[in-house]
């Protein structure tokens, strides 16, 4: 599972790329104000989907879903907006117990399943 996460992310962080790069008067590639603005977009898709769909845009194409841990349903927005903050900090997600949970779903209290 941990090579559809890793898919999933760099899946995710591309179509944020690809996004910037159809955005008018958008920052070049590869400059600072160019990188903010990816991570803007990353964080946004990632959150929105993972609340309103279960998954993001790279977790549906590898086939993978977050879950509410209490109650397996899709995570409310605050979940979701906590659990994608913390991913992106990048460690959260480099700290799993050993169920393969990591920091981010643990303190969101979500977890990831396969479709």
């Amino acid at each position: 599972m941990t090579g559809k996460r890793i898919l999933a992310l760099i899946l995710d962080w591309v179509a944020a790329i690809l996004v910037v790069q159809v955005i008018p008067n958008a920052p070049a590639y590869a400059t600072p104000k160019h990188s903010l603005l990816t991570l803007i977009i990353f964080g946004t898709e990632v959150a929105l989907f993972t609340w309103m769909m279960g998954s993001s845009f790279g977790q549906r194409i590898v086939g993978l879903r977050i879950r509410d841990i209490g109650i397996d349903r899709n995570p409310t927005f605050v979940q979701s907006l906590i659990r994608t903050l913390l991913i992106m900090v990048v460690i959260p997600p480099l700290l799993a117990d050993s169920n393969s949970r990591g920091l981010h779903d643990r303190l969101a209290k979500t977890k990831l399943t396969i479709v």
